[in-house]
């Protein structure tokens, strides 16, 4: 007998080694939780745990099969006002949340359901087996009611059901075109298997799925609330795939909200990252940088933005939804919502490499309907600090700080115009635009490509359509002539020749193909090459096109169409360049450029 004062042990984390059987049986009616990540393993990862299972069951391999397969760990929570102490068959059936191991205990049902379905006839003993684990029945005998073993959260659930769990439907066409990545996943995931095990033996078929429901075993732990549930979650996420930045997140702040407005969200984070895609993860590091956490790691700095806002609720309500929506904007380039020039500048900024830039437009479209004229400022000043501090080659740091000093002028509202200190190039960084100007190409390739695809716009062109990939710079004056080339007679000073080829005046925009065509042509050549009417998706610029009416091509029209250039630079981005770029490039006189040009070699 227990002494009065005796404690009774009870588990923290109960915890269970189960078959798959085991699991999807007696008293486990499991539900993925509405703030869990969708279904997002691949094919990759579905086909080699097909491969493990199959070798592991001695099958295609010609092997004796292992006397067990583990496959991890398995987190589940209890439902809320229950306390597990210990798991066993006997346990009145309850739901459990799957914290960790969906995306196996996913895959192992769509494997069994294909197993199941491309049995031929009546109802087999595989068929009956594997309804009994994917199907829960429920009551009593006489009011008996039936539910799927596994409910999902969120769009898919139907699409899992209707076309994976039925009976006979996961080797048929889809019910419906799978409209989230979770579900597109989900059939390619079915297909795969079910072109992979139709072409085994049925006998090889059941002894598979006998292999997977008695001895493939999972460990499962039940934690009592969401906190050490979630902490088991991170510690143990080391089999599947590694949580993104956003699946932490979404995990923190949606199982901390009220049961009336966690559907909602659930609906609208899902919805927003299906409008962002791959840009999601990406969008909590803007969020953490916005509100002056740029220094924290991004989980680190987005929870003290939601600690900051007032908790889970606020956060989501006033800070989330709407800078969400305007980075969707942002990311989608106005999505024919911005009017104006708007949309013309974030295509502009969507082609920079690194994003350092997207806070502060964020932060100017989140209440553009509210004031449009502000937005529409913000953002075209947001665009020529980020092509000027390019042009001054300024590394990821320095224009990070330069646009934390913008932000921080965003946020507190204050009237700000052209002449506002936050929006100023020094007299040094003027001068080092202009210095770095003379030869960008060689610095950044691809600013000074897209430097010439934002001046081809001004000139007239419709390039803003166009994508700057087609495109590679040409230099109209060759770098490396040949010893008998014209060019050397053109041009014939060595030190000119270094000084001009890498210019603004002497580049242009056109196809690799042509690029391949043109390289040491002479200028007669080179002319007829660019003046090609281009097919298909790569038109003649007009930053090329400008070059064509030149008779002859030397220091006089370089120089010429450098000072045309850098004019519309400072027209485009409000700097002044001249007054900072030497009268002269300290070349030898131009007296070569009095011979007549000589003839096309």
């Amino acid at each position: 007998m227990r002494a009065p004062d005796e404690k009774v042990e009870v588990s923290v984390y109960p915890t269970a080694s189960l078959s798959i059987s085991e699991l999807l049986s007696g008293p486990y009616l499991l539900n993925i939780p509405i703030f869990q990540r969708p279904y997002s393993w691949g094919r990759e990862q579905a086909e080699q745990l097909l491969d493990d299972l199959m070798e592991a069951a001695g099958i295609g391999f010609g092997g004796v099969p292992d006397r067990d397969y583990f496959l991890g760990a398995v987190v589940l929570m209890d439902e809320p006002g229950v306390l597990t102490t210990k798991l066993s068959s006997r346990m009145s059936p309850r739901e459990f949340g799957v914290i960790d191991g969906q995306q196996r205990v996913v895959t192992l049902m769509t494997l069994l359901a294909v197993l199941r379905d491309l049995e031929v006839g009546p109802k087999t003993s595989l068929i009956k087996r594997v309804q009994g684990m994917l199907l829960a029945q429920q009551g009593s005998r006489f009011r008996r009611t039936e539910r799927f073993r596994l409910h999902l959260a969120g769009r898919e659930r139907a699409s899992f059901e209707n076309n994976i769990l039925r009976l006979g439907k996961s080797i048929l066409p889809p019910d419906v075109l799978p409209i989230s990545h979770a579900e597109a996943t989900l059939i390619e995931v079915r297909d795969r298997f079910r072109a992979v095990l139709a072409d085994l033996p049925r006998t090889a078929r059941k002894a598979l799925a006998d292999f997977i429901a008695d001895r493939c075993y999972v460990v499962v732990i039940v934690g009592t609330d969401i906190d050490r549930s979630h902490q088991m979650f991170v510690v143990l996420n080391e089999r599947g795939k590694k949580l993104q930045r956003d699946d932490i997140l979404k995990s923190d702040i949606l199982s901390r909200m009220t049961t009336g407005d966690v559907g909602w969200a659930a609906r609208t984070w899902d919805d927003l990252s299906l409008a962002m895609g791959e840009d999601f993860e990406a969008f909590f590091g803007h969020l953490r940088t916005i509100f002056g956490y740029a220094r924290l790691p991004i989980v680190t700095g987005v929870r003290r933005v939601i600690r900051d806002a007032g908790g889970s609720e606020a956060f989501f309500r006033d800070v989330f939804v709407p800078y969400a929506k305007a980075y969707a904007l942002v990311r989608n380039e106005g999505d024919n919502v911005l009017p104006g020039d708007m949309p013309r500048l974030l295509r502009y900024l969507n082609r920079l490499p690194d994003a350092d830039w997207a806070p502060a437009a964020i932060l100017a479209l989140k209440q553009w309907t509210s004031n449009p004229d502000r937005a529409a400022f913000l953002l075209a000043e947001i665009e020529r600090l980020a092509m000027l501090t390019r042009m001054l080659c300024a590394g990821s740091g320095k224009r990070t700080r330069r646009f934390a000093e913008l932000i921080k002028v965003i946020r507190s509202e204050e009237p700000i115009d052209e002449t506002h200190p936050a929006l100023q190039m020094s007299r040094d960084e003027v001068r080092s635009i202009a210095f770095h100007l003379r030869d960008l190409h060689k610095r950044n390739p691809k600013i000074c490509r897209l430097l010439l695809m934002r001046l081809s716009d001004e000139m007239g062109d419709a390039a803003i359509m166009t994508d700057p990939d087609l495109y590679t710079i040409e230099h109209v004056l060759p770098q490396r002539p040949s010893a008998s080339s014209a060019w050397r007679q053109s041009v014939p000073s060595a030190e000119v020749r270094a000084e001009l080829v890498d210019c603004l005046g002497n580049l242009v925009l056109i196809t690799q193909q042509e690029n391949d065509r043109a390289r040491n042509a002479s200028w007669a050549e080179k002319k007829e090459i660019y003046g090609t009417i281009s097919v298909g998706n790569a038109p003649l610029l007009a930053v090329t096109r400008d070059v064509l009416g030149e008779r002859d091509w030397r220091r006089p029209e370089i120089e010429a169409r450098e000072q045309r250039l850098i004019a519309l630079i400072e027209k485009i981005w409000r700097v002044d360049l001249k007054s900072q770029r030497p009268s002269s490039r300290n070349l030898a006189p131009i007296e070569d450029q009095k011979k007549p040009m000589p003839p096309a070699a």
